[in-house]
């Protein structure tokens, strides 16, 4: 007896229809996802993640410079001991320059036996103000050296954000970061103010002390011009001398 072909019920081809569309929505999903909100960089053995621990970040809120560390493809659950070799920077801006403002980021162990997520390492810090940041990793892990630079920005991680952007209801009051700017806009100019009072009170010093001077030679002038006139009238009331007379000179010459 032959054996009837099996043919799919509509039942049957609408699970697989459904199926097939849900899996295609989900691949367009997270081929649509943005990216990772941190920078992977490989050196020798060892495999660093690096990007803000909380994303997105806000300025003025508290946050981590984040470091997933793995070695052989495995979490670098063991680095406690060399973590002094490796010293991490934070720099504000987009590029590692020591003329910008930076701070030293000793990194720690951010996980235990039964928390957190073994090989993350974390500094904490409050980014103050919004914009670009610069990661930095540089020194030894063991044997291996490391000299990292992250610049945050699309294809690594996101910059500092503006809290007052985003906020509900609306922040009418300056930031903590928009004050701190004013202060150092009005510190700049009353510095300046001052400076040129100072320079201006210097010259009228300057100025005085020269009035001073021509006054006192004025005054020594005007002495000796005194006395010259007093020596000049003291001789001319002096009396003449009395004059010889022509017969006593005339007698004295006889013999």
């Amino acid at each position: 007896m032959r054996r009837q072909a099996d043919h799919p019920t509509l039942s049957t081809r609408f699970v697989r229809v459904a199926f097939a569309l849900g899996a295609a929505v989900l691949l367009a999903a997270l081929a649509a996802a943005p990216a990772s909100a941190h920078a992977e960089k490989t050196v020798g053995r060892y495999s660093f993640v690096v990007g803000f621990g909380t994303e997105p970040a806000y300025a003025g809120q508290p946050n981590s410079l984040q470091v997933m560390i793995s070695r052989d493809g495995k979490p670098a659950t063991d680095l406690a001991s060399q973590l002094d070799g490796l010293m991490a920077h934070a720099y504000y801006g987009s590029k590692a320059d020591t003329k910008l403002e930076n701070a030293m980021m000793p990194l720690e162990p951010n996980f235990g036996d039964d928390w957190g997520t073994p090989g993350d390492y974390r500094s904490f810090f409050v980014p103050t103000q919004a914009g670009a940041y610069t990661f930095t990793l540089e020194g030894k892990l063991g044997a291996q050296k490391v000299n990292l630079v992250v610049p945050s920005g699309p294809e690594t991680f996101g910059d500092v954000n503006d809290p007052a952007k985003t906020a509900l209801p609306a922040v009418k009051d300056p930031t903590t970061a928009q004050l701190a700017q004013r202060l150092d806009r009005e510190a700049t100019r009353v510095n300046g103010t001052m400076a040129a009072a100072a320079a201006a009170q210097r010259d009228a010093e300057d100025a005085a002390g020269q009035a001073r001077m021509l006054a006192l030679g004025g005054l020594l002038v005007g002495a000796v011009g005194l006395v010259v006139a007093g020596l000049a009238l003291a001789r001319s009331r002096r009396p003449a001398a009395p004059a010889a007379r022509a017969d006593v000179a005339l007698t004295a010459g006889k013999v």
